[in-house]
C-alpha cells in the first residue's frame, strides 16, 4: 500500500532516500530501502521545476509529489511493500529525456 504523510526530519526508523531531480536525470542516495515507512526527501536541484511519480510495480498504484521550483525541497514519508518501485519526473517531454529510475524495496 502507499500512502503518505508529511516528514520534517529524518526519522529514527524506517528507511531513507533522497532524490535530486536534475535535468535530466533522477540521482537517488541509494538504490534499495527497507520495507515499510521510508522518507523521501525530494529535491530540485536542475533549473526547470520538477515532480516526482512513484509507482509500485506490483500493484500499479502511483503516488504523486509536488511540483518544485529549482531549489525547492519537499519531505514526504511513503509506507512501500517489498517490491521494485518506478520514479520519474511527469513534467511533458522529461521522461523521455531520461528522467526516471527504479527503487528496490527488501523486506526487513
Amino acid at each position: 500500500m502507499l500512502a503518505l504523510t508529511p516528514a520534517r526530519a529524518r526519522p529514527r526508523t524506517g528507511s531513507y532516500v533522497q532524490v535530486t531531480e536534475v535535468e535530466y536525470r533522477l540521482l537517488l542516495s541509494e538504490a534499495a530501502v527497507g520495507a515499510g515507512a521510508v522518507h523521501v526527501q525530494q529535491i530540485d536541484g536542475g533549473m526547470d521545476p520538477h515532480d516526482l511519480r512513484i509507482r509500485d510495480g506490483s500493484s500499479g498504484r502511483v503516488f504523486s509529489l509536488p511540483l518544485l521550483n529549482p531549489g525547492q525541497m519537499h519531505d514526504a514519508v511513503v509506507y512501500m511493500r517489498p517490491g521494485v518501485y518506478h520514479l520519474w519526473c511527469s513534467v511533458p517531454g522529461h521522461w523521455k529525456l531520461g528522467m526516471h529510475a527504479i527503487l528496490r524495496v527488501a523486506a526487513h
